[in-house]
């Protein structure tokens, strides 16, 4: 009997009630341009009919994989990339969006020569509300092209932001995941970063300067509720990958950062409310990034 040949890409997505966005997020995955993928769809116990909507496809790439009792975002996260048969990953959040050409476009990067090398490709990405309305068309912290991975961090460490992007952004070879510590939530706030800095110890980055995905935000996941605790915790970050001899990150690094992180704790919670107005009076919370489901 042949031996089902395995797909070029796996992507994984971790579902916790999520009834309203996760159809828009797996049709998102089944109009790619690229149609060698696997869809796993690892549901952490939901209450609501995410399930259901996610099993009503019938497209043989999609997997759907259920849990007994609830694993919380960081079980649920590392349980997603745990069973992938690609040899290139993207972590998937149940309510963001692949634009068409999103898997096809990183995926010829890496499969350039010039990729030698490279542990990571993003690309920019389009920010949109819980309507799917476009917020932000672009949000570009960087150029695109090659970044090395020491100098890209600490470009980060002093704009004290996620200038990478949210998982939706990544894509990895699975052949890596082994090599880091998976998705780790002791710092809420950076759990997407942490993991990006544990692919850029293992090589360079490459930004396609185009955005190629969608990250929808709201007030309804779990991440949007840790508000005025994002500011502290981006120093506690700052402060662990200081202690990265390979980042070459100095104390005019840390204080650059400290002050620019404020301002963009400061700018965010100013934007949230702005464009996600379904956020309570007084509210202090941010706009969603990170852990992306309801605990």
């Amino acid at each position: 009997m042949a031996t089902e040949a395995k797909p070029l890409v796996t992507v994984a997505i971790p579902l916790y009630n999520n009834e309203r966005f996760i159809a828009e997020t797996i049709e998102s995955v089944l109009l790619q341009s690229m149609p060698d993928f696997e869809l796993l769809v690892y549901d952490d116990h939901s209450t609501d009919r995410s399930l259901e909507i996610a099993r009503s496809y019938e497209d043989r790439r999609i997997r759907i994989i259920t849990s007994d009792m609830n694993l919380g975002p960081e079980g649920n996260w590392n349980r997603a990339i745990s069973e992938v048969r690609g040899r290139l990953v993207k972590l998937l959040c149940a309510d963001d969006i692949l634009f068409p050409c999103c898997l096809e476009k990183q995926v010829g990067l890496f499969d350039s020569p010039e990729s030698s090398g490279v542990s990571l490709v993003s690309c920019q990405r389009t920010i949109i509300d819980p309507d799917g309305k476009t917020l932000i068309r672009k949000v570009n912290f960087m150029d695109g092209g090659r970044k090395e991975s020491s100098e890209l961090v600490r470009k980060m460490v002093r704009m004290g932001t996620n200038i990478i992007g949210e998982p939706v952004c990544g894509l990895y070879p699975a052949a890596l995941i082994g090599k880091t510590r998976g998705y780790r939530a002791r710092i809420p706030y950076t759990v997407d970063l942490d993991f990006w800095v544990q692919l850029l110890r293992l090589g360079d980055l490459w930004m396609i300067d185009e955005p190629l995905c969608a990250f929808r935000i709201s007030n309804a996941s779990w991440s949007s509720r840790i508000g005025e605790m994002r500011h502290q915790q981006f120093l506690d970050f700052m402060q662990e990958v200081a202690e990265i001899s390979q980042f070459r990150i100095n104390d005019l690094d840390l204080f650059i950062g400290r002050f620019n992180s404020a301002v963009q704790s400061m700018t965010s919670l100013m934007g949230f409310r702005l464009f996600a107005g379904s956020a309570e009076p007084g509210s202090t919370e941010l706009p969603a990034r990170g852990f992306r489901q309801e605990y």
